[in-house]
């Protein structure tokens, strides 16, 4: 019996070291950073583990630092972000975020000898992640290293690669590399006004006349 008790113990042992849980540890803050679990928002202390199934959150100007395994995680001012699960099994990092609101950077390492997949959700796209440096703000993805899968709620979805970009559009429609680039750099012109003030109508095509022409574009959203 105690030789069947022992050989219980160590299969135990393993199976706890197979499926290894990890914390996602506060490396820095700054300004208002907050910790919800077990029902309780608490500060957030450097230094401190967050468990799968609590939520990070940052007020106005605030940030905080993040060690998530080989992963390293800035969570930008007014975000949210919810840890859903943190599990190691046979040398492959599962890792699961939820980002209901907010801006994250995340950059992940490469370790030897341990393969990682981060998945960072929001209510519109998930970001599957490998190795890789990206911005994400749940629509919105740019990889400024390595390769990003971005997938819509349709599970339809676009591979992005570094120095590229990535998007959800309202309609719901995953796009990236030169879609984007073209959608961000277009340049919109529009005629908004136009003021005759020649003295008489122009009774020929060959007539001269006076008159001005107001145009307004803009460039990233902002009017010029």
């Amino acid at each position: 019996m105690k030789r069947y008790g022992l050989v219980a113990l160590l299969t135990a042992l393993m199976a706890a070291s197979v499926f290894a849980a990890s914390d996602a540890v506060i490396r820095a803050t700054s300004g208002k950073v907050e910790v919800l679990a077990n029902g309780r928002w608490e500060p957030a202390v450097v230094g401190s583990s967050i468990p799968v199934g609590a939520t990070i959150s940052t007020g106005f100007g605030a940030s905080a630092t993040l060690e998530i395994a080989n992963a390293m995680m800035e969570v930008r001012a007014l975000t949210r972000m919810r840890i859903d699960e943190l599990a190691e099994r046979e040398g492959l990092l599962n890792a699961e975020l939820f980002l209901p609101v907010g801006r994250v950077r995340a950059e992940v390492r490469s370790v030897e000898g341990l393969e990682s997949e981060f998945r960072l959700r929001s209510t519109q796209a998930t970001a599957a992640v490998r190795g890789t440096s990206f911005d994400f703000d749940g629509r919105n993805l740019r990889v400024l290293s390595g390769r990003v899968q971005l997938t819509n709620q349709l599970q339809q979805s676009v591979n992005v690669s570094g120095g590229e970009a990535g998007e959800i559009a309202e309609t719901g429609e995953v796009s990236s590399g030169s879609e984007v680039r073209e959608r961000t750099v277009a340049v919109p012109v529009t005629v908004t006004s136009f003021e005759e003030t020649a003295t008489t109508f122009l009774q020929r095509r060959d007539e001269l006349g006076t008159g001005s022409i107001r145009v307004e574009w803009s460039i990233e959203g902002e009017a010029q």
